[in-house]
């Protein structure tokens, strides 16, 4: 393996978004090995998961230790989502590239908006988990929303996930951050077999440095964190991410020659 250090870099890029914001964090990853590395955007999408199952794997073991992981409800959120995601990932690899990136741009942009303009979240009352038939629906509606996202653009979509986790289980918002974990690792998981079923290569030694590195960046912003406020984190990482997609719908409408790729 060939080490390549700006690949460790910019997949701390990403791990310091992730442990500065929370899942959110993940969307960088996309662009970031399109234009920064030049992958093409359907084994991007296979890395970014692929890193994103890890890391809510890791997050996920942690916050079970101290009890905030609903495995129940994670599992039962996320079954229409593992069923969606392969799905999704398998047909949206013949979708058009450009197509594909420009509405990325646009979940981009949508994803700053909610981290800059969100109110501070109130923890729901805790009640033990109760599911009955319009719960399950939801539950349902919900983890396919999440899969269809995590295949089509290979995003844990932890920024829908933990707020449908607080409406249809009733649980605290804390509880649904870390229970969030879970689902995006089921989801994501799944997702990559689709990848697989589809016969889309990857390339094993950019995506073991992109994850050292990402990993790395995500200790590291756990750590300062502590140290940075909220507020100013999430404004600074809504700025980036509105950079970023601004760009990509100027290079991709505007620049790019040649068509899709």
């Amino acid at each position: 393996m060939v080490f390549d250090p700006l690949t460790v870099i910019y997949g701390s890029i990403v791990g310091l978004s992730l442990g500065l914001t929370g899942g959110g964090g993940s969307i960088l990853a996309i662009p970031i090995l399109v234009y920064g590395l030049g992958i093409p955007m359907s084994q991007a999408v296979v890395i970014s998961l692929l890193m994103v199952a890890i890391i809510a794997l890791f997050g996920a073991a942690k916050q079970s230790f101290s009890g905030d992981v609903d495995w129940r409800a994670a599992i039962l959120f996320s079954i229409a989502g593992m069923i969606i995601s392969p799905i999704v990932i398998y047909v949206a690899h013949d979708v058009n590239e450009t197509l594909r990136i420009i509405l990325f741009a646009a979940l981009m942009l949508f994803v700053a908006y909610k981290m800059a303009f969100s109110g501070k979240k109130i923890p729901a009352p805790i009640n033990t988990l109760s599911v009955h038939k319009p719960s399950i629906i939801r539950a349902v509606m919900g983890g396919s929303a999440a899969g269809g996202l995590s295949g089509f653009f290979g995003v844990g979509g932890g920024f829908i996930i933990v707020p449908l986790l607080t409406m249809i289980f009733t649980m605290p918002y804390r509880k649904a951050v870390s229970t969030s974990l879970a689902a995006i690792f089921l989801i994501s998981t799944t997702a990559v077999a689709g990848a697989y079923l589809k016969g889309i290569s990857l390339d094993w030694s950019l995506f073991a440095l992109f994850v050292v590195g990402g990993l790395g960046g995500m200790i590291a912003g756990t750590i300062l964190v502590n140290f940075i406020p909220e507020r100013p984190a999430k404004i600074i990482f809504a700025a980036i991410t509105t950079t970023l997609a601004v760009f990509m719908l100027i290079e991709r409408l505007f620049l790019h020659q040649g068509g899709a790729q």
